[in-house]
């Protein structure tokens, strides 16, 4: 029988551990993009996410072992904003969990954690992008559709 699960901050020794989870992610999309070049990136993109202050990414666990991450980008100045008084936003990034182990509220709660922590600094916007099929889980969470649109050049 599996424990429930526990969560936590990532830290610079769990660099391994994020990347392959985040490997995941890409192989589960499906990305029409590079998926091997993809991955190749992830090793430095998270190397610099867990030393920057404005990162967060929370693990959930199970008996010790990751089962999904949540990652929390502080994103400043960014183009959405520029007319407001503060120009900072929450953006949620990289949000998975293992099949295994969706349907259990571990989504849910890891979207709490990154939430929670933009608010620890201040923020009071939060937006992502998701996959089509991830839609429901985010309006679940709040979160509405805007009109963003995306065309490949």
């Amino acid at each position: 029988m599996r424990s429930d699960p526990t969560y936590r901050q990532a830290v610079a020794h769990d660099h391994a551990l994020v990347v392959a989870m985040l490997a995941e992610l890409v192989d589960e999309l499906g990305t029409t993009d590079n998926p091997a070049q993809l991955k190749i990136q992830l090793h430095e993109d998270i190397r610099a996410a867990l030393a920057s202050p404005r990162v967060r990414i929370f693990l959930a666990e199970v008996d010790g072992v990751p089962i999904g991450l949540g990652r929390a980008d502080v994103l400043i100045n960014d183009p959405i904003f520029r007319l407001r008084g503060d120009h900072r936003c929450g953006y949620i990034d990289q949000m998975f969990v293992q099949k295994a182990f969706r349907q259990r509220g571990i989504g849910a709660e890891l979207m709490r954690r990154c939430e929670a922590w933009f608010r620890e600094q201040g923020i009071g916007h939060s937006l992502l992008h998701a996959a089509p099929r991830a839609l429901e889980f985010y309006a679940r969470s709040g979160y509405v559709q805007n009109r963003e649109m995306l065309k490949r050049l």
